[in-house]
């Protein structure tokens, strides 16, 4: 009777298996998701700021002023738009094909202590800047970051090293062929 028991025993240890590699998976990017975001990339950036208002026939005299200022730009991936309905998984050939969402710029910071007014020249009757006319320049070179992003590679960097990190991953849980697309 013993006998039979144990060898019951055996069976059923031997029959229940863990959790599958995908559901392993499925389990850590549920996990992953609830962080949000995946910030890959960080760049720093120097941007001069500068305008130019040239007297009318009605003005007297000219103005110009000149800012630096310094924009951290944070990219990565948004890891709760990761589709989990596209996850392939072969487990025989500890294989799998993850796509992962185009990455975007997370955030642009420009701190104040990080702007400086470098240069100003008023002539003539003019009056000089006010506050809201510099707000407005400085929220114009924070539009032409935003728009020169592409030319720094920002977004393509941010792309390869979210994929460095998640061949990492799953190489780590044993999948071999590992394909990364996005979307």
């Amino acid at each position: 009777m013993k006998r039979s028991a144990l060898l019951l025993l055996l069976l059923l240890a031997a029959c229940s298996r863990g959790p599958s590699l995908r559901d392993q998976l499925t389990e850590r990017l549920s996990s992953l998701s609830s962080t949000a975001e995946l910030g890959t990339v960080e760049y720093t950036v120097r941007k001069a700021v500068r305008a130019r208002d040239e007297g009318e026939w009605f003005k007297i005299g000219n103005r110009r002023i000149l800012f630096s200022c310094t924009a951290h730009i944070k990219a990565g991936i948004n890891l709760d738009r990761i589709p989990l309905d596209k996850l392939v998984v072969d487990e025989s050939a500890r294989s799998v094909s993850l796509v992962l969402p185009h990455a975007a710029v997370q955030s642009i910071n420009l701190p104040p202590e990080e702007i400086r007014l470098e240069y100003e020249d008023v002539t003539g009757f003019r009056q000089r800047f006010d506050d809201r006319e510099r707000q407005a320049l400085l929220k114009q070179g924070e539009r032409d970051i935003v728009r020169d992003l592409p030319k720094l590679g920002i977004l393509a960097e941010a792309e390869t090293n979210a994929e460095e990190f998640f061949r990492g991953m799953l190489a780590q849980m044993g999948f071999e062929n590992i394909q990364i697309r996005f979307e």
